[in-house]
């Protein structure tokens, strides 16, 4: 694989880099050498610095950078740890609400078409208690009718019983007040024949 070369300036220098990163990569990078020997340049000690010891200062700023940037990056890898954990005990817990959730709709189903078959029954009872009810109903209809048809004959037959006692009754009383004329027109031939027997026995003495 061919290797890139590009052209950077550090220092005020044109320096070309050879890399297998690309152009972009290596700009950045010198940029960030550039900066470190300005921030070495404008610092506030006024003592000349040889060109080792900038080039120590440099590495110093540079594995201090490094140090900064890798105690961050354990610790994000710490937290990252820590998230990779806290997601597999969540994805347990889902694994198990899962679970959860799958018995639950299971049971659901189950009652749901227990509940279906029961109100099912429940309507196939209440339309049978319908239909005796409908069958009661007509057979109450129908014995009101007779009763009522029974009772009109039995007033009818109450109120010829009633005309035919008062009939028996008429010719009982006439009865009676003939029997009545008759012991009195009896009781007045007896007291005739009774006067007369007496007349009779006088003459003869």
């Amino acid at each position: 694989m061919e290797k890139n070369r590009v052209e950077v300036v550090i220092d005020g220098q044109i320096i070309t880099l050879v890399s297998d990163e690309n152009e972009a990569y290596m700009q950045k990078v010198a940029l960030y050498i550039d900066k470190k020997l300005d921030e070495i340049k404008s610092s506030k000690s006024n003592k000349p610095v040889s060109e080792h010891l900038r080039t120590l200062l440099i590495s110093l700023n540079i594995a201090d950078d490094y140090h900064k940037a890798l105690d961050k990056y354990q610790s994000l890898e710490g937290t990252h740890d820590a998230y990779i954990q806290e997601m597999g005990r969540m994805q347990e817990e889902n694994y198990l609400l899962t679970e959860k959730l799958h018995e639950l709709q299971t049971q659901l189903t189950y009652g749901r078409e227990q509940y279906t078959r029961e109100v099912r029954q429940l309507q196939e009872d209440n339309a049978m208690q319908n239909h005796k009810i409908q069958i009661l109903h007509e057979q109450l209809e129908q014995t009101q009718s007779q009763y009522t048809l029974e009772m009109e004959l039995l007033h009818q037959e109450m109120s010829r019983l009633k005309e035919s006692n008062r009939d028996l009754q008429d010719k009982y009383q006439y009865a009676i007040n003939e029997l009545d004329e008759y012991i009195s027109t009896f009781d007045d031939h007896d007291r005739d024949r009774k006067n007369v027997v007496s007349f009779s026995s006088g003459t003869g003495r």
